[in-house]
């Protein structure tokens, strides 16, 4: 009896073990997020885009961003890369900064006067979306392809 006790003992430490390990490499996994940005006016300045992780700050507040980048135009296309990103939902919002200028010019009823984007590609009819709108699960590594509007 005793010797089938420590190997029940030990077996039952070797599972939680085991558990633990695996629980840590989910939380811990890092993936990325490719976004291919196509249907660019011109290679004239840059792509801005800033990636949310939740609905506060989206997508106006680039502050409230967990990353934020710059990146150039060649041949109308631009790609992002964010690595090490959690599992998790996340939202962004881009636009064709063509002045230079860092900010999304718009004209004086509010209309972008650059180009500009969502993640899913979610197309806005009156204003631009909230965080569930726009929203997609990262799991893996995942690219999103967008489609600017012009």
């Amino acid at each position: 009896m005793k010797f089938s006790n420590v190997i029940i003992t030990k077996l039952s430490f070797a599972t939680l073990f085991l558990a633990l390990f695996s629980f840590s490499n989910i939380s811990l996994a890092q993936h990325t997020l490719t976004v291919e940005v196509t249907n660019i006016e011109s290679d004239k300045g840059t792509i801005m885009i800033a990636l949310f992780n939740g609905e506060a700050g989206f997508p106006k507040d680039e502050k409230k961003a967990i990353r934020k980048m710059k990146v150039e135009i060649k041949n109308k296309r631009a790609t992002i890369v964010f690595s090490d990103l959690e599992t998790g939902n996340y939202a962004f919002a881009l636009f064709h900064d063509e002045n230079g200028n860092s900010e999304m010019d718009k004209n004086m009823f509010g209309i972008p006067k650059e180009g500009y984007g969502f993640s899913t590609n979610f197309k806005p009819t009156v204003s631009a979306p909230d965080f569930d709108e726009a929203a997609f699960k990262i799991e893996g590594d995942i690219v999103q392809k967008i489609k600017m509007i012009n």
